[in-house]
């Protein structure tokens, strides 16, 4: 769904796009309630995924909505505090759970009941959302304010994914987004398995890889937007590039550890660096996204986010699901996540420039930030790449 979901949204807008995945997600939990058996909650597991491409929706919203010269400050925050959702469900259901055997409900019912919990939640925030909430700064979302005057289709996803900055994004992306969801699913055993930790302790201990969501993906996104008020787009690939360089850097100590080696204190240690790191570079990555084809946006924000899941598929297939050893997995995944970083050096456009050449042009804002009364804020022209509409020499911005 994230992948597809750049056409849903130029049709229908944020908010909409927002509201109908949320309405289905509350659908989904709600039935979820009821189910007898496996294949039903596998079935109730895939079709909740969908709540995740809220993100894609989050992401793009941001970017038309603020100033390009924060937009890796806000991008960075709103993802990172919606990861953070994730690790706050694991605390908050089991003490809903817990409420309701308080009151002397089976097991079994008591789960069910928990399920309720966050459908109200859905529900408050659609609500919130359609009646309190707009696409723009000026109202409703038009496709004119990307600079282009029809939806994206298949042949559009074509086209941007064939772009290579856009698909080493998504790659660079796999291998931040993607680790993270790796390592919150093998932290609890892994802790348990090979430092002999109980699993309630070794839950503890696994939730400090997600409580750096609190801070560092923010942090990411605030060190790109100060790197690029110095030295334009050539600053966020560097800042981009040393987040995914040091991630995979942490990520080898990580697989080096043992009891021998230090045991469980100092593979937290390297842990939460190595988690600072994860998220900083999923915050640089999508402050470089807005900038990329800004007549696409839409279609950038959804096919990086699936990149992101992607990666997660990729790294537990390649170096988890069938590698023995206890530590080498995590060396492969390493190698994996500084290849894609090295690959940053090969991005460029030419009125951004690269890691290797900064074109000293002025950073020009959208035309949303310069009005009295601004309109949905696109990073666009001196910003757009090689295959803007524009000659090089001849680009203006173009007009909301």
């Amino acid at each position: 769904t994230r992948f597809i979901l750049g056409s849903v949204i130029e049709k229908f807008g944020p908010v909409k796009t927002d509201c109908m995945l949320l309405s289905f997600g509350a659908i989904v939990v709600s039935i979820s309630a009821f189910i007898q058996n496996g294949p039903q909650l596998i079935a109730a597991r895939f079709f909740v995924s969908c709540l995740g491409s809220t993100f894609v929706v989050n992401q793009f919203w941001n970017s038309i909505m603020f100033n390009s010269k924060i937009v890796g400050t806000v991008n960075g925050t709103a993802g990172g505090w919606g990861n953070l959702g994730g690790g706050l469900t694991q605390v908050l259901m089991p003490a809903i759970y817990r409420l309701f055997r308080g009151f002397g409900l089976s097991l079994s019912m008591s789960w069910r009941l928990s399920m309720f919990f966050p459908v109200s939640l859905y529900v408050v925030l659609v609500s919130w959302l359609w009646f309190c909430t707009q696409d723009t700064t000026t109202g409703k979302f038009n496709i004119t304010m990307l600079g282009k005057t029809k939806r994206a289709g298949f042949t559009d996803y074509i086209r941007v994914c064939m772009d290579y900055r856009v698909f080493l994004m998504i790659m660079q992306y796999s291998a931040c987004f993607g680790a993270e969801l790796v390592f919150n699913n093998v932290l609890v055993s892994h802790f348990h398995d090979n430092f002999g930790v109980d699993l309630v302790s070794a839950g503890a201990l696994a939730m400090s890889f997600g409580a750096m969501n609190l801070f560092a993906r923010s942090l990411g996104g605030i060190a790109s937007d100060w790197a690029n008020i110095r030295w334009g787009m050539q600053g966020r690939l560097w800042v981009h590039f040393l987040a995914l360089f040091w991630e995979a850097i942490c990520l080898f100590i990580f697989g080096c550890i043992d009891k021998s080696t230090g045991g469980w204190p100092v593979a937290l240690v390297v842990l939460i660096f190595f988690s600072i790191f994860v998220n900083m570079a999923e915050g640089t990555s999508y402050a470089i996204v807005p900038f990329m084809i800004p007549q696409d946006l839409a279609i950038v924000s959804a096919v990086v986010g699936a990149g992101g899941t992607a990666g997660a598929v990729i790294a537990t297939w390649a170096f988890y699901k069938y590698v023995e050893s206890t530590l080498l997995p995590y060396k492969l995944h390493s190698f994996y996540v500084m290849f894609w970083a090295l690959t940053v050096m090969l991005m460029r456009w030419e009125h951004l420039g690269s890691m290797w050449r900064n074109p000293a042009m002025k950073l020009v804002e959208a035309p949303a930030a310069q009005e009295e009364e601004p309109k949905a804020s696109v990073p666009i022209a001196e910003e757009q790449p090689n295959h803007a509409s524009l000659p090089a020499s001849e680009e203006q911005p173009n007009q909301a």
